[in-house]
């Protein structure tokens, strides 16, 4: 686990020490975080997981292409919850995973509101490592062995729009969609992805 972790931020550091002109950003957010559960293309958490609410936290890296285009890596600490609700099989469940995000983001300004303000669009991927969950307080195996619940490696599609504000202050509404499949129990076709809808700010600050 911590040669992952270490790889995944010297990746990270290498992105953001590109000499071009850039601004650096301090980021805060909140997110609702959904579990995606299918077995043989039943969506079993249709009926049974409720989104929960998590945070995220980190810095940013957003890197000037041209006039309208830009690209943004960052390093991030996620907090993801959901619960799974009670059945004849099993109690109530919720859950909390904590994980290492690397978002790879690329932005478009696309309308101008007066001289302080500009609209854009992202997109992109991210790579995670969940390395710590609870499942009602209680730690979650977490790893690649039969018995683990979640494999660690999650990756994902970013897509969304937002605003840029005094040139400093960016608030953006996103999805990440994931794309990875987390369980270590493939039987019956079984597929476990996280989803998120996140909300976050980003305040920039030289360049």
């Amino acid at each position: 686990m911590v040669n992952s972790v270490r790889a995944m931020v010297l990746t990270a550091m290498g992105l953001l020490s590109v000499m071009a002109y850039g601004q650096l950003g301090a980021k805060a957010g909140l997110g609702i975080a959904s579990w995606t559960w299918n077995e043989n293309d039943v969506n079993v958490s249709q009926e049974l997981v409720n989104a929960g609410f998590g945070f995220r936290t980190g810095m940013g890296y957003e890197i000037v292409l041209g006039d309208i285009v830009s690209f943004e890596p960052a390093v991030l600490f996620t907090q993801r919850a959901f619960s799974l609700e009670a059945t004849n099989a099993s109690p109530f469940i919720k859950y909390k995973l904590l994980s290492l995000e690397i978002p790879l983001n690329v932005k478009v300004y696309f309308v101008d509101l007066g001289d302080q303000a500009q609209l854009y669009a992202l997109g992109g991927g991210y790579l995670g490592y969940i390395f710590s969950g609870k499942a009602n307080g209680q730690k979650l195996n977490i790893g690649t062995k039969s018995n683990d619940f979640f494999k660690p490696l999650d990756a994902g599609i970013n897509i969304g729009a937002g605003v840029k504000l005094f040139d400093s202050l960016n608030v953006d509404l996103s999805g990440g969609l994931g794309i990875a499949n987390l369980t270590n129990d493939q039987s019956n076709g079984r597929v476990f992805r996280l989803n998120v809808i996140q909300l976050t700010a980003t305040y920039q600050f030289g360049g």
